[in-house]
C-alpha cells in the first residue's frame, strides 16, 4: 500500500478555495493509502495556513508547505486568471525529496468527486506523466503550429498532472521546460502548459476525462459522463465569481460541508 503524495500550488487569495478542493478529496477517499498534501506556499498567510491544516488534520492525513523562490518564475508570460503559482508545478521535482519517485498535481479550482486511489494506482512506469486531453486546445489542435506538436500527437491540460519524477529528473525535463520558456516567450499563450506540451507532447500517457472534466467538455462537448474531477476552467468558470457553471453548486456543496465538519470539536 503505497503512500499517495499531493501537490498543488496556491497564493493567499486563493487558500480557502483549495481548502474546499483538498476537503472534496479527502473525504472522497475510501482507501487507506497514506496521503500527504505539498503546499507550495506563495505567501500563504498565517490565517490560511492554519485552516488548510486543519482541513487536513481532520481526515488523519499529512501536511507539508513547501518554499519556493517567489522570483524564480519572474517575467514570464501570465493571463489575468492564471498566476505565477501556474509555473510552480515544473518544480516539484526540485522541490521534493529525491526519494518521492511520483506525485499527483492538481490545481486549485476543482472539486473531487470519486477516490483519487484509483488515479494514482494507474501505471506511468513507461510515461513521465498522465494526463487529460485538453477539451479545446487538444480537441481543436490549436497549439500544435505554435508549439510544433506533430499532429498525430495530443495536448494535454495540466490541471490534472501524475507525473513519474524518477524519469523526469533523469532527463532533467525542468530544465528543457525553462529553457523552451526562454526562447519562446512569444508564442506561449497558456503558461506552463504550452511548454509543457512542447517538450512532452509523445510522452505522456492518456487519461480518462472523467479525471478532468474542464468546462470546455460542459458548454462545448458531445462528451457527457459522471466526473471523478470537475475542474472549473477558464476565468469565467469559477463558482465563487458569480459563475454560471451547471455544476457551481458543487463547489458549494463541499463549502458547507467543511465549514460543519470544522465546527466540530
Amino acid at each position: 500500500m503505497s503512500t499517495i503524495h499531493v501537490v498543488t500550488a496556491v497564493n493567499d487569495d486563493f487558500a480557502k478555495h483549495l481548502g474546499v478542493m483538498l476537503y472534496s478529496m479527502l473525504e472522497n477517499k475510501a482507501s487507506t493509502n497514506p496521503v500527504i498534501i505539498y503546499i507550495i506556499d506563495s505567501q500563504i498567510s498565517k490565517k490560511n495556513k492554519s485552516l488548510l491544516t486543519e482541513i487536513v488534520k481532520r481526515f488523519d492525513a499529512e501536511i507539508k508547505f513547501l518554499t519556493i523562490d517567489p522570483t524564480l518564475y519572474d517575467g514570464y508570460f501570465l493571463t489575468q486568471h492564471l498566476t505565477q503559482e501556474t509555473y510552480h508545478r515544473i518544480s516539484i521535482p526540485d522541490l521534493l525529496e529525491k526519494d518521492i519517485e511520483k506525485v499527483m498535481y492538481l490545481d486549485i479550482d476543482m472539486i473531487i468527486k470519486e477516490d483519487i486511489t484509483e488515479l494514482w494506482d494507474i501505471d506511468i512506469d513507461n510515461y513521465f506523466l498522465s494526463a487529460v486531453i485538453d477539451a479545446w486546445q487538444g480537441v481543436n489542435k490549436l497549439r500544435h503550429s505554435d508549439l510544433s506538436i506533430p499532429e498525430d500527437c495530443d495536448y494535454f491540460n495540466a490541471g490534472v498532472l501524475v507525473l513519474n519524477l524518477k524519469k523526469w529528473r533523469e532527463h532533467n525535463i525542468t530544465n528543457q521546460i525553462i529553457e523552451f520558456m526562454n526562447k519562446n516567450q512569444e508564442i506561449i499563450r497558456y503558461p506552463s502548459q504550452d511548454p509543457m506540451n512542447a517538450i512532452l507532447h509523445d510522452k505522456w500517457l492518456q487519461l480518462d476525462a472523467k479525471w478532468n472534466y474542464q468546462s470546455k467538455h460542459v458548454y462545448f462537448s458531445d462528451l457527457r459522463l459522471e466526473p471523478a474531477i470537475i475542474h472549473y476552467t477558464g476565468n469565467d468558470s469559477k463558482p465563487w465569481w458569480s459563475s454560471k457553471h451547471p455544476l457551481r453548486d458543487e463547489y458549494f456543496k463541499y463549502k458547507k460541508k467543511m465549514k460543519k465538519k470544522l465546527k466540530k470539536n
